[in-house]
């Protein structure tokens, strides 16, 4: 099979020809019609993670998918040969199976069915950033008179952390740039926009909302720009964070609930955002998609930025 895998220490993932898997009995086979790109895809792809997380070689980049199970291993009840799919691969160690590939075979897979009205490529777009988003919000459980300030807003995840925001009630405020950021993400719900590129986004907050926010959701910030965003809350606000930021015991000295996020998806999560997909009141915005054998094209657009998701299209 095709796939875009690492397959020696020290070196970034290629594309490859690798041998069909044994099914095990606890495992699925997916025929992968779609799979999304994700900061997690990036690091592991360049071979960053390999001194942090163990990796049984080759290992193959990518966790969102949506495709057509192939095969059913005699212990799984969760999939029958034929279905149209969308789901996740775990992350646990040994990182092995990926979903950039012509097929899956795995154990460690979070399945959900996939309605016929959604597209692979939109399905492959949900899982990871729409779990995570829909975790974040929440934590953060914004409703009516809520102010919920979202950095990142422009990405895959913040597309959907948008929507769910506004949806609750609250007001909304997108970091983005003037022009089309701002646009896009008024679009899906944003009441307000701060502009990021100034270099004094604390400084623009503040002179919109002087008293601060009752809530932030941050996908991008660390250490003392993340210290800088946390200081917007309210004193008895909440706050949720992607990326494992948040000192949770000092911003309890001001009342601040704060959580750092793991985005879990489940089947229970992928069912429900699907099928609010199909209803029509949620958006997956798609930026561009790329055939499998540019992935790595794909992962360069990822780390320039994005509106919304990207997704590999697999043959």
């Amino acid at each position: 099979m095709k796939a875009f895998a690492l397959t020696a220490p020290g070196q970034p993932a290629a594309l490859v020809d690798l041998p069909d898997p044994e099914l095990p009995a606890d495992a699925v086979r997916i025929r992968v019609r779609a799979a999304s790109v994700n900061g997690f895809d990036v690091y592991q792809a360049s071979g960053f993670l390999m001194g942090m997380m163990k990796h049984d070689l080759p290992t193959v980049v990518g966790r969102d998918f949506a495709g057509i199970v192939e095969a059913v291993g005699s212990e799984r009840t969760d999939a029958s040969v034929g279905d149209e799919v969308l789901g996740f691969i775990t992350s646990a160690p040994p990182l092995h199976d990926g979903t950039y590939a012509d097929h899956v075979t795995t154990s460690n897979i979070v399945l959900a069915r996939k309605p016929a009205a959604l597209s692979f490529e939109a399905a492959a777009a949900i899982p990871l950033a729409g779990a995570t988003a829909l975790d974040a919000v929440e934590a953060v459980a914004p409703g009516p008179g809520d102010v919920v300030l979202i950095a990142g807003a422009t990405g895959g995840v913040g597309s959907f952390a948008v929507q769910f925001a506004a949806q609750r009630g609250a007001t909304a405020i997108a970091t983005a740039r003037p022009g089309a950021e701002d646009d896009f993400v008024r679009a899906l719900g944003a009441s307000d926009t701060v502009d990021y590129s100034t270099g004094d986004l604390q400084g623009a907050v503040r002179a919109k909302y002087p008293e601060g926010v009752t809530a932030l959701i941050d996908m991008v910030n660390r250490d003392d720009a993340f210290a800088t965003m946390a200081a917007l809350v309210r004193d008895g606000g909440r706050i949720a964070t992607t990326l494992g930021a948040a000192d949770v015991e000092a911003l309890a000295q001001r009342g601040v609930r704060a959580t750092n996020i793991m985005g879990t998806p489940t089947r229970e999560k992928l069912a429900t955002l699907a099928e609010a997909v199909v209803a029509g009141t949620l958006r997956v915005e798609l930026q561009r998609t790329f055939p499998l054998d540019r992935a790595n094209e794909a992962l360069q657009a990822f780390s320039g930025g994005t509106l919304g998701k990207l997704v590999l299209v697999a043959g």
